[in-house]
């Protein structure tokens, strides 16, 4: 490990001690060819991204982003098992919550579809709210019945409090992973939940793919990678408790680590008009690494972690 200057600063527990975790390059949209470096923090373990690229977001999130999608297209049987476990977890955590007229929030979640889904669930579901920064997504995500939020989490402002936060596989995605969760816990009522999703740097795929541009980097869009603990700090530090933690299957991450690696070597289809997520193998090897992470789920931490968070005493 060696002290890197500021702009290495981890940013997850603020150490400056790091040193080069792996080179990856952008396998599933090819927005450049440029080889980005990943760093690893010398306390906390957490993976982040030498100097992101946030000056080329639009270019980094072409318009094929998986997430504009208008709708989920349930058309094969891992998207349906999804959908399925997805609409289970939500059941699950709107009963925990108290209120009868349940308002929720979905940051980074594009056209809206996982709140169409939650909505689906519940008619305890009164009103849903989008915050992404991609004004291209406002027309599916209204015409959805959503309210629509063209900004950025950390200038987002409500008078009223939600009862139900998703953060899902977008944590990952900001410079400043804890500014994003003061915010939440801002917007939460006093009952409310956070729900994150983010992938596990403390995995099998990681350890196999790590200098073959590992899926979970999503190269160069994600910029920190937490393991089991480093997230649970980071919310103790942002004034949240932890109510639940668990490890999840992360079969999108697995399919972008064997696909990438087939793509640079001309086997599989994957180019910026054809990105990965459309490539014809791709739903086969999620539904094959769905099952292979459930099967191992019992024995060891898997390719992704669900965590939930409540307001910890005190904190307004």
């Amino acid at each position: 490990m060696v002290n890197l200057e500021a702009e290495k600063q981890c940013p997850v527990c603020g150490s400056r001690e790091s040193g080069i975790f792996a080179h990856a390059r952008d396998v599933e949209y090819y927005t450049s060819d440029k080889s980005y470096v990943y760093l690893s923090c010398g306390q906390c373990g957490s993976i982040y991204l030498q100097s992101p690229p946030t000056d080329r977001l639009n270019e980094i999130y072409p318009a094929n982003y998986y997430s504009y999608e208008t709708s989920q297209q349930l058309t094969s049987l891992p998207d349906r098992i999804k959908s399925h476990l997805d609409a289970r977890l939500f059941r699950k955590l709107i009963r925990l919550l108290p209120n009868d007229d349940l308002r929720v929030l979905d940051v980074g979640g594009g056209s809206g579809w996982l709140l169409s889904l939650i909505r689906s669930v519940s008619p305890r579901v009164k009103s849903t709210h989008e915050v992404d920064i991609q004004e291209r997504a406002r027309p599916a995500a209204e015409s959805a019945g959503h309210v629509y939020h063209n900004c950025r989490i950390e200038e987002f402002s409500s008078e009223e409090s939600f009862d139900l936060i998703l953060l899902l596989n977008l944590i990952e995605h900001v410079t400043d992973p804890g500014a994003v969760l003061v915010a939440m816990r801002k917007l939460l009522s006093p009952h409310g939940l956070i729900l994150i999703k983010t992938p596990n740097v403390d995995t099998l795929d990681c350890r196999l793919f790590r200098n073959h541009n590992w899926g979970g980097f999503h190269c160069p869009r994600h910029f920190v990678l937490f393991n089991r603990q480093s997230i649970m700090d980071l919310g103790q530090r942002c004034g949240l408790r932890v109510e639940k933690i668990n490890y999840t299957q992360g079969a999108p991450q697995w399919a972008a680590s064997v696909l990438g690696w087939l793509g640079l070597r001309g086997w599989a289809r994957v180019s910026a008009d054809r990105p990965l997520y459309q490539n014809r193998l791709y739903p086969y090897l999620c539904g094959l690494f769905a099952i292979f992470d459930f099967l191992r789920s019992p024995f060891m931490p898997t390719a992704q972690m669900f965590v939930v968070f409540r307001l910890m005493d005190g904190a307004e």
